[in-house]
């Protein structure tokens, strides 16, 4: 079984940088992976995205893009809301019915196991993916959300489009950062892995030297 497993997410319509971080991926070895979610909205390209993510048959969890565009209804092509690039409107319109119904079929929360290690993905939290955990998070509520989910070795989540490696008690906590869209100057996309090492979970972050990421004010 292997004994690695990749991490991408919050990619947002971006088909350039999806293509470019999966190549990177792939390029390393990998046969696993997994995803955090917010696949559509903002960006130009939503089909091609949801496509790919689906053909890679990888784990993906619902985000709040996500579940923005998979309870919308379409709307009528000349309709001012549909009219703008990367809108809401816009993107439940670029997308087919089979990839409107992954979207809304996605969980909010996916359990896999890495060698003898159980990883819990999410977008944000259990049952908001707009609530995100970040530096700021206290331990207190990380210890909360480690007990709520079970006791896993590791947490994986997304949102914030920050990259981010922290501890809380036994519990690692992993955004591998966003493929799609930086929050900063810097465009280039980010991914992240783990690894099981006998006893060990370890968690890396790697950028894709490309500027592919398009720039988004917070």
């Amino acid at each position: 079984m292997p004994d690695r497993l990749a991490l991408l997410g919050d990619i947002h319509a971006n088909a350039p940088a999806l293509r470019a971080t999966l190549g990177a991926i792939l390029a390393a070895g990998f046969t696993r992976g997994i995803c955090t979610g917010d696949l559509v909205m903002r960006g130009d390209d939503p089909e091609a995205c949801v496509t790919t993510i689906r053909e890679t048959g990888w784990p993906c969890v619902r985000g709040n893009t996500d579940r923005k565009v998979a309870v919308r209804r379409r709307r009528a092509p000349d309709d001012p809301k549909a009219a703008r690039v990367g809108s809401r409107a816009w993107t439940t319109n670029q997308l087919s019915a089979a990839n409107l119904e992954y979207l809304a079929a996605l969980p909010l929360v996916v359990r896999v196991k890495l060698q003898g290690f159980v990883i819990v993905m999410m977008h944000g939290a259990p049952e908001d993916p707009r609530d995100a955990i970040d530096a700021g998070t206290s331990d207190k509520a990380l210890a909360r959300l480690v007990a709520d989910l079970g006791k896993p070795d590791c947490i994986v989540s997304g949102h914030t489009h920050r990259a981010l490696v922290r501890t809380a008690g036994k519990c690692l906590f992993v955004n591998p950062g966003s493929v799609g869209e930086a929050i900063d100057g810097d465009r280039r996309p980010r991914w992240g892995w783990l690894q099981a090492r006998g006893s060990k979970l370890c968690a890396h972050l790697e950028i894709v030297p490309e500027d592919l990421a398009t720039i988004r004010t917070p």
